[in-house]
């Protein structure tokens, strides 16, 4: 196991969540990833495309942070690294009725400032 995918796991004790990667945001490219399910990359990074275009179509300003999608057993979250150079996004996968989203979302952040930093 990689040093990254090591790190990966540390999210998968938070309740509900069972897959997180890193995910280039350009290319698509899944720099690591660890828990049950596997992560598509490239859908990934056009979907964050295709919505951060959209707010900016529709008069939003500044860089994407976060977008969750919400279905009927599970949350989808990708969340915005602060780096130098490419974006890249945390991807993670929660199981809706085990998960605290909220919970979840602070822990992202905290892991995305703690590992860039």
């Amino acid at each position: 196991m990689s040093s990254l995918e090591a790190s990966l796991s540390q999210l998968l004790s938070a309740p509900g969540i069972n897959t997180v990667a890193l995910v280039d945001a350009v290319t698509g490219l899944v720099y690591g990833q660890a828990g049950l399910g596997g992560v598509d990359g490239i859908e990934c990074s056009d979907f964050a495309a295709l919505v951060g275009d959209g707010l900016h179509a529709a008069g939003a300003q500044g860089d994407l942070e976060s977008i969750v999608v919400t279905s009927s057993h599970h949350h989808h979250i990708l969340r915005s690294l602060p780096r130098q150079g490419d974006p890249v996004f945390l991807a993670a996968t929660l199981e809706r009725e085990q998960a605290n989203l909220a919970l979840t979302l602070h822990e992202l952040g905290v892991y995305a400032t703690g590992a860039m930093t």
